[in-house]
């Protein structure tokens, strides 16, 4: 709940109406203003969800907070940096470094980290009266702090005489691709680290808009019948995995087979095969699964669209499925409305083509040489051709999917910073 991580749970509007509704939204952070113009008529018509207006507070307003004309919502978070000098064993010895140890912090445009549900009549219109932003303000670094006596810095200063002191951390490298509007693709990764620990591939929304999940990773962005086939690493004159990774239900299928094989090479890369510790969100409504046909069941005016395929799964529990077609094609139902607060059952789609190249378990150096290897490439096969520009509407208001089909691989390499005497930093990687 500090992170603001959350999905959907069971919950009531104050008329006592039962159902689902987004947890970040109603709960961490969020703003719902929904009015009910009555009962519900069927079962399937949620119209009973109160809007829970600004969550957790609303303040600093230039009007009333049920207006929601200026509002601001305001939460603080505590996170640990995700970043490879922060997820390694050993201290950071700042005194050594001449205390310059400095932490540069860039924000993301709003539109990549703010989701609006498709939910107005009119298109570009927001709950708040324009165009939504957020600020970050009160930044605190709040570190553990070690001392240790004379003894110790003595030891340690022979050791940045005698060779220097290693730091050994495990960062990323981004490629960034486009498919073009193929159904297929070889991707060149010019990676040229020492130490690659494992690859990995997603296809996500290029252009960033306020109704859709920005952080969605798309399994197919086809319309009708169609899916990823199969997809394969080459790495010089080798393949990883050794066959094709398949996730249609047979070679050449359109239809999806849920992606088994393909979320235990993920979970080889994580390094997390039978550790059931470790918790995670995936599950079978969001991996693996094919664009959806859309149906709005909301019976309010101006609250109708249907889209026949085609649709990314990209709303964040707006939406819920309602039955699959016999091409497996999941027909999708709008919950969340102007009219209703509560949402869906459906999350954003998450997918990832990955393979481990560790030899093994990942404490010490181990990955794949990089520097070796004439190249590395991907290879992955649709049943379709992928969308680069097409646009559908909910709502009234205009998804463009404007290159959707953005292909990112990320390297997860070893890398090494080596702190010798007078303060010099040596980065290997």
């Amino acid at each position: 709940m500090a992170e603001g991580i959350g999905g959907c749970a069971v919950a009531s509007d104050n008329l006592s109406y039962f159902g689902l509704t987004n947890v970040r939204q109603k709960y961490i952070q969020g703003t719902s203003l929904a009015t009910p113009s009555g009962a519900p008529a069927t079962s399937v018509d949620f119209q009973g969800g109160f809007g829970f207006s600004s969550v957790p507070q609303a303040s600093d307003t230039a009007g009333s907070p049920s207006a929601a004309v200026g509002t601001f919502v305001t939460r603080r978070y505590q996170v640990n940096f995700a970043l490879g000098l922060f997820t390694q064993d050993k201290l950071i010895p700042t005194k050594f470094m001449a205390s310059q140890l400095a932490i540069e912090i860039s924000l993301e445009q709003p539109a990549a980290c703010i989701y609006v549900p498709p939910t107005s009549t009119t298109a570009v219109t927001y709950s708040v009266g324009s165009a939504p932003t957020y600020s970050v303000s009160n930044v605190n670094l709040i570190p553990e702090i070690l001392e240790f006596d004379a003894s110790y810095d003595s030891m340690f200063l022979a050791g940045l005489r005698d060779g220097g002191v290693p730091l050994k951390f495990s960062s990323w490298h981004t490629f960034l691709f486009s498919s073009g509007g193929a159904a297929s693709c070889n991707l060149l990764v010019q990676e040229r680290s020492r130490s690659v620990k494992a690859l990995f591939a997603v296809q996500r929304r290029a252009q960033p808009t306020f109704f859709t999940d920005s952080h969605a990773m798309f399994f197919d962005t086809s319309g009708g019948s169609s899916c990823l086939q199969n997809y394969q690493f080459r790495i010089g004159g080798r393949y990883f995995p050794a066959a094709p990774v398949q996730t249609s239900s047979s070679v050449g299928s359109p239809y999806s087979n849920g992606g088994a094989e393909a979320y235990t090479e993920l979970a080889k890369a994580l390094n997390m095969v039978g550790d059931y510790r470790l918790s995670s969100g995936v599950n079978a409504s969001k991996w693996a699964l094919q664009p959806g046909a859309f149906t709005a069941i909301q019976t309010n005016p101006g609250i109708a669209a249907t889209v026949a395929s085609g649709v990314l799964h990209e709303f964040d529990f707006t939406m819920s499925i309602g039955s699959f077609s016999n091409a497996g094609i999941p027909n999708i139902r709008g919950i969340e409305s102007k009219n209703n607060s509560f949402c869906g059952a459906l999350g954003s789609s998450c997918f990832a083509m990955a393979t481990d190249l560790e030899t093994s378990n990942g404490v010490e150096i181990s990955g794949l040489n990089a520097e070796e290897q004439s190249d590395i490439s991907l290879i992955a096969n649709w049943a379709n051709p992928q969308v680069t520009g097409s646009t559908y509407t909910i709502n009234s208001n205009v998804i463009t999917g404007a290159t959707p089909s953005s292909l990112e691989v990320y390297s997860y390499y070893d890398a090494m910073i080596v702190l010798r005497e007078n303060n010099v930093l040596e980065l290997i990687q």
